[in-house]
């Protein structure tokens, strides 16, 4: 049977303390670490899925974002291992606020194409016309209908002659 720590169990909140400011320590002593599983992978030997439960810990995110950033300056740093085509791509992962304007930006522009993309032709333009017209032309009854009512209550003709000659 296979023992050890549950994969959805995270350490105690001193030993949270503790591996974080050793995570930031190691980050230090390894200035050209490329993404953090370098340290939580291959140096600590956590799964995934601890790691991911870790992250979400009060105690730890504070290290957990500074070291993003800290691994984040390597993708700006034009002297670092990282390429220019991955440094966009990571980019994205360690800059959170990246990610969101880009996301934004994205969604506009297929709003905007989506808009773009889909004019109005021939056929729809005349059932538009068509549709406004008739719209218009029950607007005009309904006017007229409305003046007969107040011709009839007033005796009026001439309300009643105008309507008359528009239908």
């Amino acid at each position: 049977m296979a023992g050890g720590t549950p994969r959805t169990v995270s350490p105690q909140p001193e030993e949270m303390i503790a591996l974080g400011e050793e995570m930031l320590k190691w980050l230090k002593e390894h200035p050209d670490t490329l993404h953090l599983s370098q340290w939580y992978s291959m140096e600590k030997h956590f799964l995934e899925s601890q790691w991911e439960t870790m992250i979400q810990r009060p105690e730890f995110i504070g290290y957990y974002e500074q070291a993003m950033r800290t691994v984040g300056l390597q993708y700006l740093n034009k002297n670092s291992n990282a390429r220019d085509g991955i440094s966009h791509r990571w980019q994205r992962v360690y800059f959170k606020d990246l990610r969101k304007s880009e996301d934004e930006d994205l969604k506009a522009q297929a709003e905007l194409n989506k808009l773009s993309s889909n004019p109005v032709n021939e056929q729809h333009q005349k059932q538009i016309d068509s549709l406004l017209s008739q719209i218009s032309m029950m607007q005009n009854q309904l006017r007229c209908q409305s003046d007969r009512n107040m011709a009839n209550n007033s005796m009026s003709e001439d309300a009643r002659s105008d309507c008359d000659t528009e239908e």
